[in-house]
C-alpha cells in the first residue's frame, strides 16, 4: 500500500502543481512554488501534528517543506497562515471559534456542526483552507485527586457545582492564569454550573499549566485544570470529572492552510487530509506520552506513526 500510495500521490500531486504554477516564480513571499513551511504552536501535541504533516508532504510530494514548528500560540500562527508568512499549522476547531475573529456569542456543542463553521468561515472571511479534523478532542477538563473524588463523591462539573454551593470551599484548585480569567475558563465555568456566588471562596493557585497534574496526583491540591488528552492524566493516576452539560467547546485540530499556496500546490491536499481521521484520543495520548513523558524526538514519534499507519 505504502509505495503505490506514495507514488500515485507524487504523480499525481506534481503534475497537478505544474499545471496550477506554470509561470509562477513565487507565491506570498515563500523562496519558491515548490516550497512549503510547516509551523505549529509551541505544545507537545501540535509540534508532534506539526511534524506529521512535515514528514508526510516531503514523502508524499515533490515539494520542499521546511520546518517551522514551535512558532507560536494560536494568533500568532493564524496571522502566519493568513498572511503567506508560513504556509500551513494545525489549528483546533474550539479554539479557531473562540478566538479568531468575527466573535462568536454562541457554542456550538456538535463536532462536525462546529468544525464546518470554522471552515466555511475561514474560506469566506480569509480564503483559509481547513482540512480533515481529527476525532479527539482535546479540551478543558477537570482533573481531581482520586481520593477527594471517592471522599466527596464529585463525579461530574454539576456535582462539583453542588458541592461547592453547599459551602464546601476548604479545598485547593490550581490552574494557570489564563484560565482563570478567560469568559470561556474559570470565570464562564462557575456561571455556566452556577457556583460564581461561591467561587471566591476557593483555594485557588496559579501555577503553570504543565505542574497542574503533579500537584494534584502528589496531593497538592485537590482539583486542577488540565486538557483531556495530556499523558500525565494516567501517569499520576487522576479523575477527570465529566462536563456533563457540555460547557467547554471541542477541540478538534485540523491543517489550516493558506489558501493561494493550496492553489499553487494542490499536491499538499491529499497526504495531509489522510491524517486527521486516523487520530483517536487513544492514538494521541500514546504519541504525547512519548513525547512528554519518555522523551522521545517528536519528530520521530511522527514519522513512525505515519509508517505504522501506511500513509508514508
Amino acid at each position: 500500500m505504502t509505495r503505490t500510495r506514495r507514488a500515485f500521490l507524487k504523480r499525481g500531486g506534481a503534475a497537478a502543481g505544474i499545471a496550477a504554477t506554470a509561470g509562477c516564480t513565487s507565491v506570498l513571499g515563500i523562496e519558491a512554488t515548490n516550497t512549503v513551511k510547516v509551523s505549529s504552536m509551541r505544545f507537545t501535541e501540535d509540534i508532534i501534528l506539526g511534524y506529521m504533516a512535515l514528514e508526510s508532504l516531503r514523502e508524499n510530494t515533490d515539494l520542499t517543506a521546511l520546518d517551522e514548528t514551535g512558532l507560536g500560540g494560536v494568533t500568532m500562527n493564524f496571522r502566519a497562515v493568513k498572511n503567506g508568512e508560513v504556509t500551513l499549522y494545525w489549528l483546533y476547531s474550539g479554539g479557531a471559534w473562540a478566538t479568531i475573529p468575527p466573535k462568536h456569542d454562541r457554542v456550538i456543542p456538535d463536532a462536525e456542526e462546529l468544525y464546518q463553521a470554522v471552515k466555511q468561515e475561514f474560506e469566506r472571511v480569509y480564503d483559509l483552507q481547513y482540512l480533515n479534523r481529527a476525532p479527539f478532542n482535546n479540551t478543558y477538563v477537570l482533573i481531581a485527586d482520586p481520593a477527594w473524588v471517592e471522599r466527596t463523591g464529585v463525579q461530574t462539573m454539576s456535582d462539583f457545582a453542588r458541592y461547592v454551593s453547599e459551602g464546601n470551599t476548604d479545598f485547593t484548585v490550581v490552574m494557570g492564569p489564563e484560565f482563570q480569567q478567560r469568559a470561556d475558563g474559570w470565570p464562564g465555568l462557575a456561571k455556566h454550573y452556577g457556583f460564581e456566588k461561591m467561587r471566591g471562596n476557593l483555594n485557588v493557585r496559579n501555577v503553570g499549566s504543565s505542574l497542574t497534574y503533579q500537584i494534584v496526583g502528589e496531593g497538592g491540591a485537590e482539583v486542577g485544570m488540565g486538557f483531556s488528552t495530556n499523558p500525565k492524566i494516567r501517569q499520576y493516576g487522576l479523575k477527570t470529572l465529566e462536563d456533563d452539560e457540555r460547557f467547554f467547546p471541542i477541540y478538534n485540530p485540523a491543517p489550516l492552510v493558506n489558501g493561494e499556496a493550496l492553489e499553487a500546490m494542490p499536491e499538499m491536499r491529499e497526504p495531509l487530509n489522510a491524517i486527521g481521521p486516523t487520530l483517536d484520543t487513544e492514538t494521541i495520548m500514546r504519541l504525547n506520552g512519548l513525547v512528554s513523558l519518555q522523551g522521545r524526538d517528536p519528530q520521530t514519534v511522527a514519522r513512525e506513526y505515519l509508517q505504522s499507519e501506511g500513509l508514508i
